[in-house]
């Protein structure tokens, strides 16, 4: 059956509508020249995100959501992003609030600049934020909390201020007496009565710290010009200069006796070798004991010195001995020199 040229442009126009509309739909996702790199990650909740939303790295748009399904329990999100798109092995993927009203996307973030680029298909790291449903469920528990607090003091409002009337009734003679004493007080301390009164009403001691304020702006002027000795010590530096002088020497002497340390530690000297040669202390122990002996000998009456020591026979010989010597003497003056030479070898022998 042969169609007119109505009919034929009518078909023509349907089909043309058609494709229209698919292209409509499909034009911004497909692209038969450009292939994407698939990606994958796992969240615990995708409340609003669906298939087609946005993937964005930073803020820019580099891909669109593939796929969303139920991994164990998990949710499992498969998504493709844009030849050139660097997706790191630490980026971390989230869902993100396109505005207030609801619209989102699946946000990316770059990682650090030292990490490697991630694989096509390998699974990018994720992480859980507070998405509305929980930000209104928060609300909606914190307005409830507070509608159960005006409640409750709703109702405990009466018995508060029954409780408030009841103590001000009890004690409205301590509080009348209170603020009398109070005005009582006040009225003492207009006229000056009193310590306080004193220190509020007289002008004596307003008029002692101006004298001490002036005292130290004199004081400080007198220091500023370097008067007195603390004015030489702040505005001088000749005691800088000495005590730096001072500082240098001692420095100095530090050195001195660091090299005097060093020498001794090197052994060089007297001093030196008597730190760091145990010859003298071998000498000195080997004295000791031969010491040791000869003392233990005196002790034991061994040898001559020994004898001395612990014999006393040579004590009463010598005795014997004086006292001859000594009634020879007395006979000296009585003899002559044969006679007295004779008496003493007689006397000793």
């Amino acid at each position: 059956m042969a169609f007119s040229t109505e009919k034929k442009v009518g078909f023509f126009f349907v089909i043309g509508f058609v494709l229209l509309g698919i292209m409509l739909e499909l034009g911004e996702r497909w692209n038969p020249f450009e292939k994407n790199i698939p990606y994958k990650t796992y969240l615990k909740s995708t409340t609003g995100l669906k298939i087609g939303d946005p993937v964005r790295l930073a803020g820019v748009e580099v891909g669109k959501i593939t796929g969303i399904g139920i991994d164990d329990s998990r949710v499992r999100v498969d998504f493709d992003v844009k030849p050139g798109t660097t997706i790191k092995t630490d980026s971390v993927a989230t869902i993100r609030l396109t505005n207030l009203l609801g619209g989102q996307f699946l946000g990316i973030s770059f990682g650090s600049p030292t990490a490697t680029a991630l694989p096509p298909n390998s699974e990018v790291r994720s992480r859980e934020i507070a998405n509305i449903d929980v930000i209104v469920d928060n609300v909606s528990d914190l307005a409830k909390d507070a509608k159960s607090l005006i409640n409750d003091l709703n109702t405990n409002q009466h018995e508060v201020l029954t409780k408030i009337s009841t103590i001000l009734d009890e004690n409205r003679a301590g509080l009348h007496g209170a603020i009398l004493n109070m005005n009582s007080i006040t009225a003492k301390m207009d006229h000056g009565d009193g310590s306080l009164a004193l220190l509020l009403n007289d002008k004596s001691l307003y008029n002692n710290t101006n004298q001490l304020t002036a005292s130290l702006r004199n004081i400080s002027t007198k220091l500023e010009k370097g008067e007195g000795t603390l004015g030489k010590l702040i505005n001088d530096d000749a005691f800088y200069r000495d005590a730096k002088g001072a500082m240098a020497s001692i420095n100095d002497g530090a050195k001195d006796f660091k090299e005097i340390a060093g020498k001794i530690n090197r052994g060089e000297g007297s001093v030196g070798k008597l730190v760091n040669d145990d010859s003298l202390y071998v000498e000195m122990r080997d004295a000791s004991k031969n010491l040791k002996e000869v003392a233990q000998k005196i002790n034991d009456g061994q040898g001559t010195l020994g004898k001395l020591v612990n014999d006393d026979k040579l004590y009463r010989d010598t005795t014997a001995a004086m006292k001859k010597v000594e009634k020879a003497a007395d006979g000296l003056s009585d003899s002559g020199p044969i006679s007295v030479l004779g008496s003493v070898i007689g006397t000793l022998f």
